[in-house]
C-alpha cells in the first residue's frame, strides 16, 4: 500500500500543517513510517527531474506553499537521504537557493547533514544571502560547522571574507 495522501490534500493550508505535525510525531516516536512518509512527500513535491539543468527540489523550496512541507520533510529525513538530495538536486545551485527569500530556509535544514559539501560550494559566496537579508543561512552553516571540528577553520576563513577582515588564523598571535 502506498503511504502518501492524494495531491489534493496538499493544497489547503491546514493540510500542509497537519502533515508537518504528523511528520514530527512519527519522527519523535521513531516510527519507520516517518521515513516512508518523508520520502513520499519529497517524491511528490520535488520529484527528480529528467533534465539535469532543472531541479524540482529547488522549485519546491522556492514555492511558499510547498516549501514548508518540504522543510519539514528535510528536517526529519535521514542523513543519507539529505546527502542524496544535495547530490541530485542542489549541488551547483546553492547560491541561488541561499539568496532566495523562501528557499534559504530549506537550505538551513540540509546543513546538519551535508555541511562539508555546502561549505565548499557556498562558503566563498556567503556575502550574497547576507546582502539579501538572509542571515539564517550563515547562522545555520556556522552552527553545523561547530559540530564538525574539521570544518571550523574553513568556516572561519569564509566568515572573515564576508566581514572583509584579514584572512588569518585568529588563534595565532
Amino acid at each position: 500500500p502506498h503511504c502518501f495522501p492524494p495531491p489534493a490534500l496538499l493544497s489547503p493550508a491546514g493540510a500542509s500543517l497537519c502533515l508537518q505535525v504528523v511528520l514530527e510525531v512519527l519522527h519523535r516516536s521513531q516510527s519507520p513510517a516517518c521515513s516512508r512518509l518523508c520520502n513520499a512527500l519529497i517524491g511528490q513535491l520535488a520529484p527528480p527531474s529528467p533534465a539535469p539543468a532543472e531541479s524540482a527540489l529547488v522549485g519546491g523550496l522556492q514555492d511558499p506553499e510547498r516549501s514548508r512541507l518540504l522543510e519539514a520533510a528535510m528536517a526529519v529525513a535521514g542523513p543519507q537521504r539529505l546527502r542524496e538530495l544535495f547530490g541530485q538536486q542542489l549541488k551547483g545551485r546553492l547560491r541561488g537557493v541561499a539568496a532566495h527569500r523562501v528557499a534559504n530556509h530549506g537550505l538551513q535544514r540540509l546543513l546538519d547533514h551535508a555541511v562539508g559539501e555546502v561549505l565548499s560550494e557556498l562558503g566563498p559566496a556567503l556575502a550574497e544571502p547576507l546582502a539579501r537579508g538572509h542571515p539564517g543561512v550563515l547562522t545555520a552553516l556556522l552552527g553545523a560547522c561547530r559540530r564538525h571540528p574539521g570544518l571550523q577553520q574553513e568556516a572561519l576563513r569564509c566568515l572573515f571574507q564576508v566581514g572583509h577582515a584579514p584572512s588569518h588564523d585568529p588563534l595565532r598571535p
